[in-house]
């Protein structure tokens, strides 16, 4: 019996050994998460340094000053910014939870677990993207028309690899950028995914405006940043090594107090609150709240609150990819 419950799983592991290479990740745990500034260097935008030494040294939804038009590219009107994350777990899992016995998913689990490492894909959660909301949690999107991309149209790929040299930001993406049942793109693959929240949401961060960037501004440009700098906060917030520090890992056999993940993953946020998204009461999405301290691409973003309640139950499971 044990094997007839386990056979076709086990195959599918076999067939997924081949796991792609890893990204590395930059690990902040503890107290102080804040998540440094980029140098300037690294985009070519406006050098926002003398004007956060002003009166203007503050960081977004705190300010009490009208900031002067001319320095809109060193302060983002949209003050809370999210990083948002994917688990996109196994949904077959969910069904034999009450069809499989204790032992068979014990068994299971081990099998499943074994071929996961520390830097595999499968112990990642991916991403979803980077948002801009207004103070009081609220938002606008679309916001530019004029500033889309479209894979229909312009090609992506070719815009990422061919024009802008980003072929190491393309393989990241592919790997660790990848559409989710749960996305507003259902059906669709990766790169719909990334046109989706580009046009969504990058067009409505004033500080990634065309004017905000020196030198001979290239079309795009903009949109390339603002995917390099998803990739980048992304990297630096590794969910599952986060909970892994308190024992809280993929599991059949158990589930996990919701109480215990908030902690877990506030400890890793400056002890600011994390939201936790949960599909049919097992965690599949995070999101990471800021407020930010100049320009979108070269600021400091400074862990918040969550401003969302989370849609799980007081207990929770975290299933295996």
């Amino acid at each position: 019996m044990l094997f007839k419950t386990l056979a076709p799983f086990i195959a599918i592991l076999g067939a997924a050994q081949a796991a792609p290479t890893p990204l590395s990740l930059s690990c902040s745990i503890g107290s102080e998460s804040l998540v440094a500034a980029t140098s300037s260097s690294e985009y070519s935008v406006v050098d926002c340094s003398t004007f956060l030494q002003g009166q203007f040294d503050v960081f977004s939804c705190h300010n009490t000053t009208e900031i002067p038009a001319g320095e809109s590219c060193c302060f983002e009107n949209w003050g809370v910014l999210m990083q948002t994350q994917f688990w996109d777990y196994n949904a077959t899992y969910l069904d034999l939870l009450n069809s499989t016995s204790p032992e068979d998913l014990a068994t299971l689990e081990q099998q499943v677990l074994s071929s996961y490492g520390d830097d595999d894909a499968k112990s990642t959660f991916t991403i979803h993207g980077l948002w801009n909301d207004l103070c009081d949690g609220s938002f606008n999107q679309y916001c530019n028309p004029s500033l889309e991309i479209s894979q229909a149209k312009d090609n992506i790929t070719h815009v990422m690899v061919d024009v802008f040299g980003e072929a190491d930001l393309y393989k990241k993406m592919s790997t660790y950028w990848l559409n989710n049942v749960k996305s507003n793109v259902e059906n669709a693959g990766n790169i719909d995914l990334w046109e989706h929240e580009y046009n969504k949401h990058g067009t409505c961060m004033n500080t990634l405006l065309p004017k905000c960037f020196t030198g001979a501004y290239t079309r795009f440009e903009n949109t390339i940043s603002f995917y390099k700098k998803t990739v980048e906060l992304w990297s630096n917030l590794p969910t599952y090594q986060f909970l892994q520090q308190f024992g809280i890992t993929p599991s059949l056999t158990k589930q996990y107090k919701l109480a215990d993940v908030q902690a877990a993953l506030a400890q890793a946020h400056d002890g600011k609150e994390v939201y936790i998204g949960c599909l049919k009461g097992a965690i599949d999405e995070i999101w990471y709240y800021h407020n930010l301290k100049g320009n979108v691409l070269t600021g400091e973003y400074q862990p918040i609150d969550s401003l969302t309640p989370s849609t799980c139950g007081d207990y929770v499971y975290y299933l295996p990819k």
